[in-house]
């Protein structure tokens, strides 16, 4: 039977406030939930192939590369000993992703859907690549840009990447 997959984020468990604390919940019989809250009747095998697995939003999921019309990668060139725990990969299915100050002076961005960081940066770039056709190639430049960055600072890591 074909399941209707309409979300782009599918999530292994949600985040519920209890008893003044949050607690992690997972569903017994192993179905996801849409956005990370509502529970499906979809397993992850029922997911088409361009949705990337990963680390996000402190829990484990799905999140498509399909129809992506906008990224924005940001590399954190601050931190140097970690390749890309720092960075962000913001994701729009729809809007522009744009540059905006909140009142206090902190920097963001708006019209982003989702936002990813660490290794699953990679993963999921070459997968939009694929199932979305996005024009990468300047994304992938500044990955290899902050590679580089870091490798030069951490020549271990580089013996052991290889």
């Amino acid at each position: 039977m074909k399941k209707n997959i309409n979300a782009a984020l599918y999530m292994e468990s949600k985040i519920v406030w209890k008893r003044g604390e949050n607690i992690v919940e997972t569903d017994p019989d192993g179905y996801l939930y849409a956005e990370g809250k509502r529970r499906t009747k979809i397993l992850p095998e029922d997911l088409p192939e361009w949705f990337v697995y990963g680390y996000m939003y402190k829990r484990h999921g799905y999140v498509s590369t399909k129809s992506v019309k906008h990224l924005l990668y940001v590399p954190n060139y601050s931190v140097q000993n970690h390749l890309h725990k720092y960075d962000s990969l913001f994701i729009s299915y729809n809007d522009p992703i744009e540059p905006t100050e909140e009142d206090n002076g902190f920097k963001w961005y708006k019209g982003y859907d989702h936002v990813l960081s660490g290794s699953l940066i990679v993963a999921y770039v070459r997968a939009a690549a694929k199932y979305s056709k996005y024009d990468v190639k300047a994304i992938f430049e500044e990955i290899n840009r902050k590679q580089e960055f870091f490798y030069d600072r951490n020549p271990d890591e580089r013996e052991r990447a290889y």
